[in-house]
Order: C-alpha cells, then sequence, then structure tokens
C-alpha cells in the first residue's frame, strides 16, 4: 500500500453506491478506504469489508462494517446513504474539518440549506450525479439556453425497481439546472406528470415523469419539442462505476479546496 494514498470514510457502504466505491478503491493509485460505515442494525454489520482474496491480492488492511465512528479520522468522506444519515455525518466532518462528498438523493430544501452552511468551513460536494455525461449534458443545456427555453421541454427518468427517491435526484437537477437558466420559478415551473382530469400543457412548464424496472442504473431524457422540429438528448448510465468513479475523481479534486459548496460541473 503506497503511504501517499488518501484514506476515506464511505458512508452508506454497503448500499449499491457505497459497495462500487468499495470495490473501486481495491486498486486506486490515490484512495484507500479506513472506515465503512453502515446502519448499526445491517446483519453484515461487523463482517469485514473485502474477501480474504481481495485483502491477499491488493494487500488490503482488513476494514470492518461498523457504525459511524465518534471521530473521524480521515482525509476524505464519501457519503451514499440517506438523507438523516447524511447530515450527520457532514456534522461529523465539519467537526473534524475533513472535505466531504455526498451523492446521497432526497435531500429536502432545509437539509441542503444546512449542507451550505457547513460548506462554510469546509470543502462540500453535492451533487445527485457524479457522472461526467449528465454534468456534459446539463452544459450543452445551459450552453444553447436560448434555444431551448422557446421549446416545450419534458424531463423522462428511469431506474431500477428498487430506487426508493421519485423524482430521481438527477431528473431534479436537470430540471433545477434548466429553471435556473431560464429565470423562471422550479416551483412554480415544474409539473409532475401523473394522473389528472387536465392535461393540457401550461406555457413555460417544465414536465417530469418517472418510470421504474428492472435493474437499470439510470437513464435520463430531456425532449425538446419545438416548432416542427424536436430534440431528444438520452444519457445511459449502463454501470454504477461511472457514479462511484466520478466521486472519487471530483474528490479528488476537492481535496484542493479549503471551503465552499460545490456542484459537480463546478469541479470538471
Amino acid at each position: 500500500m503506497s503511504k501517499n494514498k488518501k484514506t476515506i470514510l464511505i458512508n452508506g457502504a454497503l448500499g449499491r453506491m457505497g459497495s462500487a466505491v468499495a470495490t473501486l478503491c481495491k486498486n486506486n493509485k490515490d484512495f484507500i478506504v479506513k472506515n465503512a460505515v453502515d446502519s448499526p442494525k445491517h446483519k453484515l454489520m461487523g463482517e469485514s469489508l473485502y474477501t480474504q482474496e481481495d485483502l491477499k491480492q491488493f494487500s488490503l488492511v482488513d476494514v470492518k462494517i461498523s457504525k459511524s465512528p465518534k471521530k473521524l479520522e480521515v482525509d476524505l468522506v464519501v457519503d451514499f446513504s440517506t438523507p438523516s444519515s447524511s447530515i450527520v455525518m457532514a456534522r461529523k466532518a465539519l467537526s473534524a474539518r475533513i472535505p466531504f462528498v455526498t451523492g446521497t438523493t432526497g435531500f429536502s430544501s432545509k437539509q441542503i440549506l444546512e449542507l451550505k452552511s457547513i460548506s462554510r468551513k469546509i470543502p462540500v460536494l453535492q451533487s445527485y450525479n457524479m457522472s461526467l455525461g449528465i454534468n456534459v449534458l446539463i452544459k450543452i443545456l445551459r450552453d444553447n439556453i436560448e434555444y431551448f427555453k422557446r421549446n416545450d421541454l419534458e424531463i423522462t427518468e428511469t431506474h431500477h425497481n428498487k430506487k426508493v427517491d421519485s423524482p430521481s435526484g438527477t431528473a431534479l437537477l436537470l430540471a433545477e439546472n434548466l429553471c435556473e437558466a431560464i429565470g423562471i420559478s422550479s416551483k412554480k415551473s415544474l409539473k409532475y406528470r401523473g394522473k389528472s382530469s387536465s392535461l393540457e400543457r401550461k406555457k413555460g412548464e417544465i414536465g417530469i415523469s418517472v418510470l421504474r424496472g428492472g435493474d437499470i442504473a439510470g437513464e435520463h431524457k430531456v425532449s425538446s419539442f419545438g416548432n416542427k422540429e424536436n430534440i431528444y438528448i438520452t444519457h445511459q448510465a449502463l454501470d454504477r462505476d461511472i457514479f462511484a468513479r466520478g466521486a472519487l475523481d471530483l474528490g479528488r479534486k476537492l481535496l484542493k479546496k479549503k471551503k465552499g459548496f460545490f456542484s459537480a460541473l463546478d469541479l470538471i
């Protein structure tokens, strides 16, 4: 193990994304897992994060699944958990002055405000999607907003059948970026498609539709319906590895910051 590697704490280590981050850290040139944190009620609490084969092959230190330590002693926190767990961990990161990366979805506006408050003293990266592709898509939309704002815009997102929050954080990220770039209120302009007796489209609204099924890692589509021409921009996540890799790549950049609230787009 290289002495130059930075240590990380994974919050939500046994979840889909936490596990993906842990897998990448088995043979990562920059990071190694020091703490793997999950719910104290999880059946794997106290078990090893890695197999004996992994420990031997990659010369890893045996890390046990544990509850959150009272004091954080790592270089970086990577969080893919639940909003409430994330906020508790962010407070601990603040106390220890440790950079905090979170890809957790479902935050309330109040929780986002608290993360922004915490970022006045430590660097915080909060993004509902860490992939390069999604952030390139957002840049395309923002750079060409004078065209897109004239059209009817719809967002469709599809995820696996185990996903809890709806719509996805990424769908909201896309919608909020569109609203901000256009200069309209997301609260007034976003329309969540569902059963209704009056589906006539209002001028300026942005629709969001949700699909759930199978094991789809994530698909997001922005449809622009214009005058005699339509544009469809689709991003497909074929593996969760892209989000885990993005979290680590962006985390590396976050380590160079002293404080501040950052999006993935800020650090790309």
